[in-house]
This record gives structure tokens, sequence and C-alpha cells, in this order.
């Protein structure tokens, strides 16, 4: 039987980088979140990786057919996230997830709390980031970096982190995705927005294109010199500052594999 964690144990729990295809990933989120919320489950921080590479797309957004067929044939997974938002490219990317109590009945104020564990975390690495600012034109873009939100974290205007979240009870899922060193056109390219290709006779155009692309976001490689074990362990000081806890490293229990298996024995759920 899974030990009950009391809420407000300052021992919070981290579960180490792995690599999971997307639905496995949704699924892993939202059994420590149902699994938190019946006092089974410390407050957790997870980092993760996707294969295949792949775009999660928000709860509520609606996905073209074209879309669809343009991912599968440039061989990309897709997944629903239990989480609203728009949609993500987990290539080149650290993806973060962490569930715990709502710290407060304001979504605004617990985005602001959890991401100043990253402002904290990034400046350990010598990277400035801000808060964005609600952009009321964001539900009309099909990528989540072409707009901002409260929850988004910048360096000099270009979105580095972006984040969404879901709340269930007094609990909270919040996972996001630290851009590392994706390509600036790489999203537009898997959703086929514009008109440009990777082909050898239009490289031409297509350079111009990435040159528009240029400043879609920022990459932390070319901020700061840092592989992905040196990114986690400043997300982690970060979480360790704003929360004022220390970290038990462990996998999922079997049990929680459980929950897992059994969320994703639902076909519909996560499919895009």
């Amino acid at each position: 039987m899974q030990t009950e964690f009391p809420k407000g144990l300052k021992t919070f729990r981290l579960i180490p980088y792995e690599v999971q295809d997307p639905v496995t990933n949704m699924a892993i989120d939202e059994a420590l979140l149902d699994l938190h919320i019946q006092g089974k489950c410390p407050p957790t921080l997870r980092f993760y990786g996707w294969d295949p590479a792949a775009v999660s797309f928000g709860y509520s957004q609606k996905v073209s057919d074209r879309v669809k067929s343009r991912l599968k044939e440039l061989g990309l997974g897709m997944v629903r996230r239990p989480t609203g938002g728009r949609a993500v490219l987990h290539q080149g990317e650290l993806t973060y997830s962490y569930i715990g109590s709502a710290g407060s009945k304001s979504v605004q104020q617990d985005y602001k709390e959890i991401c100043r564990a990253f402002i904290i975390g990034l400046e350990k690495l010598g990277v400035k980031v801000e808060l964005g600012r609600a952009d009321s034109g964001y539900r009309s873009h099909e990528d989540c970096f072409e707009a901002t939100t409260l929850a988004d974290l910048h360096h000099n205007g270009l979105k580095l982190v972006g984040s969404a979240q879901l709340r269930r009870k007094d609990s909270l899922l919040q996972h996001g995705s630290v851009i590392l060193d994706q390509e600036q056109d790489a999203m537009a390219y898997a959703l086929g927005l514009g008109s440009f290709s990777r082909t050898a006779e239009n490289q031409e155009h297509s350079e111009s294109q990435t040159a528009i692309a240029s400043k879609r976001h920022a990459c932390l490689k070319d901020l700061v010199d840092v592989d992905r074990t040196s990114l986690e362990e400043a997300i982690g000081f970060g979480f360790g500052k704003v929360f004022d806890c220390t970290f038990s490293v462990y996998d999922l229990t079997f049990e929680e594999w459980q929950v897992v298996d059994s969320l994703k024995s639902d076909p519909e759920k996560y499919r895009v």
C-alpha cells in the first residue's frame, strides 16, 4: 500500500528524467495529480522527454485534419494534454511537471509562485527571465510559443518557458516546456504553417523564412553553456528556495503505474 503524505510536508519528491511515449507522459502527470488529491503522492517535480518527438495540444484546442496528417507524415507523435493552452513541440526542449496542493484560490498567484522557482533557478545559471503578460489574442494562435500568458517566462521579450495548469479540488498540475535548442522554424514546419519547405531546391526560400521566424522563441543554449542535468539541478534549486523544501528522489511505484495503465486504457482520453 502506498504511504500517505500529509499536506504541507516539506519533503517533496523528484522523479528523475526519463523518456516516455506521448500518451504515457500525459497519463503519468494525471495519475500523480489524482493520487495527490487522495493523499497518496507528495508534492512532486518531474522531468521528462518524448519518444517519438511530439506535439501536445491543449485540452480544448481544435486540431484540423490537415495538421494531423502533417504530423503523421513527419513521423511526429501527437497527444492531448489534460491542461489547456496551445500546441507545444516537444523536441529540443525539457518538459517538466509539478503536482502539489494549490497554494491559494488564485490560479494566477499559483502560476507566479511556481514560475518564481524557474526565475531563481535560471538566474543561478546566469539567465534573467521575467513573467509574461496576458495576450488577448492567445487563442487565435495554434502555436503556444507565438503568444504570451501570465504563466510564461521570457528573456528579453522572447519566450523561453511556456506552462499550463490544471486544478482539481485543492490540488494542481502544472507542466510546461523549457526550450533548449529547438530550431526557430521547427514548429511552423511541423504544423505546415507558411509556404516554405526544406527541400534543396527551396533552400534559399527556407533560409529567408527562418530569418523571419528568428524571433519566435529564446533558446537556453544560445544564452548559456548548460546541459540538461545542470538545468534540472537549477530548477530543483529554485523550487527548494520558493517552497522551502528538500527532495526525495525515486521513480514511479507499482501502484502508480497501475493508475497510469488505467488512464491509458481509455483510447479516447488523450487522443487528438
